[in-house]
């Protein structure tokens, strides 16, 4: 009676031991809080080669994200020949489904030169840190 006792209490801490890294992993998650630079590709049906557009984003601890691109800094133009201005983009990260991933969102507002609301850009990245933890990667 008494071994088996003792080999239930190995059993047990041993399970708890393979269950460790498990727990550390969800209390711990990784963060994308600070500033990063990033290149953006669009992903567009007009467009042959998307033109790569840099960007400047802040992550918050709390899950909210603020951006700001070069798509930003020059008006662009519409079908009619008028100029279109973007904001920066405002909108949130979180943890994916999958472990490790993220799940990114963000809006900027596209406004004609009378202040009129010409549309939204819509940008939407789901992905991955990698193993330092400096670089980010996804689609």
């Amino acid at each position: 009676m008494r071994w088996k006792l003792i080999f239930t209490g190995m059993s047990l801490g041993l399970i708890l031991l393979a269950i460790q890294p498990l727990v550390a992993q969800a209390t711990n998650p990784s963060s994308l809080a600070g500033s990063w630079q990033l290149t953006l590709t669009p992903v567009s049906p007009f467009a042959s080669l998307p033109v790569p557009i840099q960007s400047l984003a802040t992550f918050t601890s709390d899950g909210s994200v603020i951006e700001t691109d070069a798509t930003e800094v020059i008006p662009m133009m519409n079908v009619a020949g008028t100029a279109v201005y973007a904001t920066p983009g405002h909108g949130i990260w979180q943890p994916g489904p999958a472990v490790g991933n993220f799940f990114i969102q963000f809006i900027s507002l596209l406004v004609n030169r009378n202040e009129t609301l010409h549309a939204k850009k819509i940008v939407t990245i789901t992905g991955a840190l990698d193993s330092t933890g400096n670089h980010f990667t996804g689609n």
